[in-house]
């Protein structure tokens, strides 16, 4: 058996603006973040990670070293390009505000079904979804039996995560998303049956 554990990032300077943060922008971890990727870690402390898949931005990566370094046995960290976050295009580094009126906007948060983002060069929820199955399925291959971590961003693992368990684009974004530092295990035999074992668990950051 597979288990996935997955952490998001921490919460970043444009995450505390209101600044939408995707593929193509990053920004650095607050302070307060680093601190609760390290007790993110110490409440991982006796899993033994066989490796790390993370997201090449720095965001995630910061946050998985932060993890990493309160583990009993230190996974290497295996940097994974399609675990990036979702590209929004031209609209990536704006303040949300920005485009608070705009009907893609309601569409991306409330309809993913029907959200369209090409005209400003966004990526679909469906491209995010078979990228991010893309590499997980690699990664369960690897790892048939192991426990691995995964460190990425809030759509990456929420639209990830759902999108193994069948759920539709209708209701995919319905309990939100996954919140800073939490932790969602996920868990598999042969990548076609999953049980989710623990959803955005954010208590050990108390």
């Amino acid at each position: 058996m597979t288990r996935f554990y997955f952490v998001r990032h921490g919460k970043t300077e444009f995450n505390q603006a209101d600044i939408l943060q995707g593929a193509r922008v990053d920004s650095p971890l607050l302070a307060e973040s680093i601190v609760n990727a390290k007790k993110t870690g110490a409440y991982l402390q006796d899993v033994s990670f066989a490796k790390a898949y993370v997201s090449p931005q720095k965001r995630a990566q910061d946050t998985a070293k932060a993890v990493i370094s309160q583990l009993k046995v230190r996974p290497e960290i295996i940097t994974a390009d399609e675990l990036r976050e979702f590209d929004f295009g031209d609209w990536d580094g704006d303040p949300i505000a920005k485009h608070s009126s705009d009907p893609r906007l309601y569409d991306f948060i409330h309809d993913p079904l029907h959200f369209d983002g090409s005209s400003f060069n966004a990526e679909s929820y469906l491209d995010l979804k078979k990228r991010v199955t893309y590499e997980l399925e690699k990664i369960f291959q690897a790892h048939p039996t192991d426990d691995v971590l995964v460190a990425a961003h809030a759509l990456v693992i929420s639209i990830g995560v759902k999108s193994l368990l069948g759920t539709d684009f209708n209701t995919i974004r319905k309990e939100g998303l996954v919140a800073n530092t939490s932790i969602t295990v996920l868990e598999t035999d042969d990548f076609k049956d999953f049980e989710l074992k623990t959803w955005n668990y954010t208590k050990h950051l108390k």
